[in-house]
């Protein structure tokens, strides 16, 4: 880890690496699909994106700054693979109709203002508009924590609590707002475990971290379940569903802590933002071809799955290179800082 809180901590990326990883696994299905139900790395893998937000949370030189900023980080790279992935699938429908098994019309675009139905022609990307949301509701929050901490911590628990109910009673909010709630206590933790900075650094208790990480195993193996954060529906109380979230935070991130860095998934981790706008529309049309010339349901999935990093690996330094405006890399909307 670098000292200077401007940089980079090497294992967050690695962390990060991994959470896309398992998110591109769990769009693949197939042989996967009993990835994707174990509760055990079901708690955490969306948890652990919000929480790892939250570690680089800034205020910037106030709301207005901060709202450009965000646009630029989370709502510009959403509506570029929004438009981009129902862009390339509907010229391809002009041109071979009888490619997809479904009409492609217009009205597609307008699926994200309808509950939390799937965005079909790059599902992923939910999350980013969640993000939004959540930096905007901690940003409010995180005022009261100079005089009013208390009031804070009660606040910020109090939001999470509402959004669980509000999904336990099928009550959906515009733009994934309540799940914004939910998660707003995982993205609390991360701005308070980047703050006192003591789980970041090196540390003389770095040495039980193999007994923290069986610790959490334990508990994620008693308390996990399969959360639908998309959705904001999860079939187990309120408890335990914070708590095997924490808990699989934590061994991820003391895990990735012992190891450091893994280069090729580590660069995977730091520009994360593009392997998951770009791995879904691409599962789509790997999987229509892969499909007839690969008859093992493991061997497929392990194919869909090495080919959909390849090309995520490829694709991130030429977005980098040539687009890096809509790719949260630099900004589309110019700031001029007050500093």
């Amino acid at each position: 880890m670098k000292d200077d809180k401007n940089k980079r901590i090497d294992f967050i990326d690695l962390t990060k690496g991994i959470c896309i990883i398992l998110v591109v696994i769990s769009h693949i299905g197939g042989a996967f699909s009993s990835f994707d139900s174990n509760p055990i790395i079901a708690c955490f893998r969306m948890p652990l994106y919000f929480f790892i937000s939250g570690i680089f949370f800034k205020s910037y030189e106030g709301f207005l700054g901060f709202l450009l900023r965000k646009i630029n980080k989370l709502l510009i790279p959403f509506l570029f693979f929004y438009l981009t992935a129902f862009g390339l699938r509907y010229l391809i429908y002009l041109i071979a109709p009888h490619f997809f098994n479904n009409p492609v019309r217009l009205s597609e675009l307008l699926v994200i203002f309808h509950g939390h139905n799937l965005i079909g022609f790059n599902p992923p990307i939910w999350f980013l508009i969640a993000l939004f949301n959540c930096c905007i509701l901690f940003y409010i929050v995180h005022y009261l924590r100079k005089k009013h901490l208390l009031v804070m911590f009660v606040l910020t628990t109090s939001i999470g609590i509402t959004g669980f109910i509000l999904g336990q009673h099928d009550i959906a909010l515009p733009l994934y707002i309540d799940v914004a709630m939910t998660a707003l206590p995982f993205y609390t933790t991360g701005f308070w475990i980047r703050r006192y900075n003591f789980f970041l650094s090196p540390h003389r208790f770095d040495r039980y971290i193999p007994v923290f990480i069986v610790i959490a195993l334990v508990v994620m193996y008693f308390c996990s379940s399969v959360p639908g954060m998309r959705t904001n529906h999860y079939n187990v109380n309120i408890f335990r569903f914070y708590t095997a979230g924490f808990a699989g935070i934590f061994m991820i991130l003391l895990s990735c802590k012992l190891v450091k860095q893994l280069p090729g998934i580590s660069y995977l981790g730091r520009y994360s933002v593009i392997t998951l706008g770009v791995h879904g529309p691409l599962l789509y049309f790997e999987q229509r071809f892969l499909v007839s010339h690969i008859t093992g349901e493991w061997l497929l999935a392990f194919t869909l799955l090495v080919c959909t990093l390849l090309v995520c690996g490829i694709l991130t330094p030429l977005f980098l290179k040539i687009i890096p405006q809509v790719v949260a890399q630099k900004d589309f909307i110019k700031i001029r800082s007050n500093n």
